[in-house]
């Protein structure tokens, strides 16, 4: 399904990744290791179309990433990304609904629920704790019918109860034919749920 090849990936003179390709199955989770620097991050940025490879090819079903409007990569992946920051007192609901008003209440309340949101809807996205805003851009990531979801460090600032609960969701999605592709600063043993390992090294 998703198929990268040869990929190259700089930051000006700096390059954090070499003539890389890896495929990734349809319906599986890959979970990208690796130590600081080597390139996990801008790897999904390269597959979610929003980081642009010095050289080689990311195709999604044959076509290239590179090539898809805002629109297409819209309806193909979601993306949450490891932090981000609210200074407008919007309330949490108002935040998951952003961009999401077509989603039926049933759906919303539904992935609420499943992330530990339900009981802070009302409240301002500017008191949450790092783990509850983090898992705020996870469920906006999964609201949507697509097929993909990227997730960049998704356990970064989760506590046992809430990684454990994480993937126990990560593995229900699969099983309903979601591919999901994540950074994790875990070792092998922890990861022994998701189909593949790509190890990016030092």
């Amino acid at each position: 399904m998703i198929e990268i090849k040869d990929v190259s990936l700089s930051y000006g003179i700096h390059t954090v990744l070499e003539n890389f390709s890896a495929q990734v199955s349809r319906g599986t989770i890959t979970a990208i290791i690796g130590g600081n620097g080597a390139g996990k991050s801008t790897l999904v940025s390269a597959i979610a179309g929003t980081f642009k490879p010095n050289k080689g090819s990311i195709t999604i079903d044959g076509k290239d990433v590179g090539a898809l409007s805002v629109q297409e990569l819209a309806s193909l992946r979601s993306v949450a990304q490891q932090s981000h920051s609210y200074w407008m007192a919007y309330t949490v609901a108002q935040i998951l609904a952003l961009g999401h008003e077509n989603i039926v209440q049933s759906r919303f309340d539904e992935v609420a629920q499943e992330f530990g949101l339900a009981g802070v809807l009302q409240q301002s996205i500017t008191t949450l704790s790092g783990g509850q805003l983090q898992r705020v851009e996870i469920a906006r990531a999964f609201m949507r019918d697509v097929p993909i979801v990227l997730l960049d460090e998704p356990f970064a600032s989760q506590d046992l109860t809430s990684q454990e609960k994480l993937t126990a969701i990560f593995q229900e999605e699969r099983q309903k034919g979601r591919t999901i592709l994540l950074v994790a600063h875990r070792e092998r043993s922890n990861l022994e749920w998701c189909n593949q390992i790509i190890d990016l090294g030092q």
